[in-house]
């Protein structure tokens, strides 16, 4: 049987599995109910699937971040896919809405990747699930279900040589960020396709 090939999942809280309304121990959905683990489990015997995921992370771009990106490429070893899922919290840390930032930092964060740690490995950028905050009287201005945030990353991201993949719109809880476990299923499936549809 050939060796398995290696992908690394680096994401948010989203990606960690975060339960918003904690229901579960540890404020974190159990593994069947967290999109990676779903994926790993769908892949089982052709893929092993790394998952680094850290609530509160941002695309990396300050030194600390660069760091911890670095000791997850380090701790991974030789990589087929690397697949990052990040952008949230860069978005909402600004004082508006501003899609082009976030692309300013994904295209930095891939040029430098791409043409260093990452060369050679195929490199898939999720945009995040569609933020909803409905009429909130301040939040309701970032919500993201325009696709706007997504479609500047997919521009940064393709322009980089990247692959993309669009999450959209996904069973959100109520807090408008965070993923039911429904909406971890259905992204499992969409990451599933994309790997299927493009052999990998």
């Amino acid at each position: 049987m050939a060796p398995c090939k290696k992908a690394l999942l680096y994401g948010d809280s989203n990606t960690y599995g975060f339960d918003p309304e904690g229901g579960h121990a540890g404020g974190r959905y159990p593994p069947e109910s967290r999109w990676p683990d779903i994926l790993a489990a769908a892949l089982a015997g052709t893929w092993e699937v790394a998952v680094d995921a850290l609530p509160g992370r941002c695309l990396p771009r300050l030194d600390f971040e660069w760091a911890d990106f670095s000791a997850a490429m380090a701790q991974n070893g030789r990589l087929a896919l690397f697949a990052v899922m990040l952008g949230t919290n860069d978005y909402l840390s600004a004082s508006r809405p501003d899609p082009e930032r976030v692309g300013d930092v994904l295209e930095a964060f891939l040029s430098r990747t791409m043409a260093g740690p990452l060369a050679g490995v195929r490199t898939l950028v999720i945009a995040p699930p569609y933020l909803d905050f409905g009429a909130d009287r301040y939040y309701g201005r970032f919500s993201t279900v325009s696709g706007e945030l997504s479609r500047v990353m997919e521009r940064r991201a393709v322009r980089q040589g990247a692959d993309f993949l669009d999450a959209g719109a996904l069973p959100l809880a109520p807090d408008g960020i965070h993923l039911l476990p429904e909406g971890h299923r259905l992204l499992a499936d969409k990451v599933l396709a994309y790997m299927r549809r493009l052999g990998i």
